[in-house]
């Protein structure tokens, strides 16, 4: 996802361009709880809670 907006033809002079693009992203993302899932759910993976050990 990030690089479909922020890194989308970025071409920063500075490697602290590229990390403050991806620093918003990564905001960006957080701040929609359910877009990570739907990240996780179009991969295919699941997530299953580990079991104590006995």
């Amino acid at each position: 996802m990030l690089k479909k907006r922020e890194l989308a033809n970025l071409a920063g002079d500075h490697l602290a361009d590229v990390a403050g693009a991806t620093e918003q992203g990564i905001h960006r993302i957080n701040t929609d709880p359910p877009l990570p899932w739907s990240f996780l759910a179009h991969t295919g993976l699941t997530l299953h809670p580990t079991t104590p050990p006995n």
